[in-house]
């Protein structure tokens, strides 16, 4: 690109000029990106596999299909299903992507097909701060990367595998906004914590350490996380594969209620262990603002339960995926964390995994850390990283504390995103949930609370769905394509607003 080839060659000159013409040249190069970072785009380029799948399977339409004419060839095309087969998510968006193709090039509406399965996310169109934001963030990577580059040439490996002291300390003491720690287990989360690409990346790392661990002493570790976890999470410990004998790892799954918001309880960690006894090597998963669930666990049950599994086995790794605890108003992330964050003891056993992902929208730009303020338990479970990487790169660096340089300046520009997030989810509930729509959704969604729908709180609605339908028979009569998702208290589709640019929803709630 244009910006590669003017760093390289100021790069390969940087000696023989003048400090004054060096100066100069930044300067303009600077400028030259900021100028490039003003329009951001709202969308993807169009897909060429996606155009390639809907040419194949247009060969097998009658002529002037309908919609669900459409949705069913899709859906039952081989050739479609290969090219992700066993990745849910990938697949019911892939569908929907070559499904909207087709109806296009038939004609049709692309916005009768609304595409809500992958939680990804489009910068809205109509956010003026927010877009504000994404200039500046941008505007403000690349200034430290070129300045950095010229001043100190730092091109060799990050042997630590963490990411600069400076990065981390920029980001993690943005992020206390919504945790509340104490300024010296702050400290220590500073001190061990290792920048990731992306939280999937960081949830693989970990999940990898706490099995080699397991090996390495001969025994096997035990996963343990709720029915309602993170669809990622079931393919990073590769739940569906029989492969407890041969590497050595055991899957658990806890049954959550519709009562409990979906979330898990101190009974359910309590009634595990009277059927289990304590392994030395065992985790547990806890989303406290969930994914799929859509849904945050009380303040009360979240510390119950961390307390439930210390007392039970002080052994025992709690993992808090916490990406989306960022996307609730500040005041309630405080008090959901609150406890957990000044208990000493139940923190030698936790560690956090955190993104940018959703809190900021920044999925492409895979931004992901992990930390915790036990230092021992923080370099067990990052061994796995350091062990096969060397680091996330240097841009990351330069991501993380332009993030974290900005401050809470910047935050008006995120909250406006998530605002029109929870706008757009209660527009969603509101319409799927018409008398319309009975024989599809279960009149009763008991995980679904009023301060739920009515604040910030990322951006997924799961709705349970009625027996025998699924989400093709919900896509073709309401135009939203989510995700199925089974969870022990029945059938649920999973619908993400992160792909929705301008109102849709919140307009039509209004009618």
């Amino acid at each position: 690109s244009r910006s590669v080839y003017v760093l390289k060659s100021m790069q390969s000159i940087k000696r023989n000029l003048p400090s004054l013409i060096r100066h100069q040249l930044r300067f303009n190069f600077i400028n030259t990106l900021h100028t490039n970072t003003q329009q951001v785009p709202s969308s993807s380029p169009k897909n060429d596999k996606v155009e390639e799948l809907a040419r194949h399977v247009m060969k097998t339409l009658t002529p002037n299909p309908n919609l669900s004419q459409i949705l069913k060839s899709v859906w039952e095309n081989d050739t479609v299903t290969s090219v992700c087969p066993n990745l849910v998510i990938r697949l019911t968006t892939l569908r929907g992507e070559v499904s909207r193709a087709i109806w296009r090039n038939h004609g049709g509406n692309p916005l009768d097909i609304q595409l809500l399965a992958v939680g990804s996310v489009d910068a809205p169109t109509h956010l003026p701060k927010y877009r504000e934001f994404l200039n500046s963030f941008y505007h403000r990577t690349s200034q430290l990367l070129l300045e950095d580059q010229i001043n100190n040439y730092k091109i060799g490996y990050d042997l630590l595998s963490r990411g600069t002291p400076e990065a981390r300390r920029s980001v993690l003491e943005l992020f206390n906004r919504h945790y509340g720690f104490p300024e010296d287990v702050l400290e220590k989360c500073i001190s061990n914590s290792a920048i990731t690409a992306g939280g999937m990346r960081g949830l693989k790392d970990i999940a990898d350490a706490l099995l080699h661990d397991a090996k390495k002493n001969n025994s096997t570790h035990t996963y343990i996380q709720p029915d309602n976890s993170f669809g990622t999470w079931w393919n990073i410990i590769e739940k569906d594969k029989d492969i407890e004998s041969s590497y050595g790892r055991r899957i658990v799954t806890i049954t959550t209620q519709p009562k409990n918001l979906l979330h898990i309880t101190a009974y359910d960690v309590n009634n595990y262990y009277k059927e289990n006894k304590p392994s030395k090597h065992e985790s547990w998963y806890i989303t406290p603002v969930g994914n799929p669930s859509g849904t945050k666990i009380t303040p009360q049950d979240l510390l119950q339960s961390c307390q439930a599994i210390v007392q039970n086995n002080p052994d025992a790794v709690i993992i808090l995926d916490t990406v989306y605890v960022r996307t609730v108003p500040t005041q309630h992330s405080i008090r959901l964390l609150s406890e957990i964050v000044n208990d000493e003891k139940m923190l030698k056993q936790i560690i956090f995994v955190e993104s940018f992902s959703k809190s900021h929208g920044l999925c492409g730009e895979r931004l992901g850390i992990y930390f915790a303020p036990n230092e021992a338990l923080f370099t067990r479970l990052h061994s796995a990283n350091i062990a096969y990487s060397a680091g996330p790169g240097r841009i990351k660096d330069y991501q993380f504390q332009a993030l974290g340089d900005a401050g809470h300046q910047h935050w008006d520009g995120v909250e406006e995103l998530h605002r029109f997030w929870q706008q757009e989810r209660k527009g969603l509930y509101k319409f799927l949930m018409q008398d319309k729509y009975k024989h599809l959704f279960d009149r009763n969604q008991e995980h679904i609370t009023e301060e739920d729908i009515d604040n910030p709180l990322g951006l997924y609605l799961l709705l349970k769905v009625n027996s025998g339908v699924g989400s093709q028979l919900v896509f073709s009569e309401t135009g939203a394509l989510g995700v199925e998702v089974p969870i022990a208290s029945g059938k649920y589709i999973r619908f993400s607003l992160g792909s929705v640019t301008s109102p849709v929803y919140s307009k039509l709630a209004l009618v």
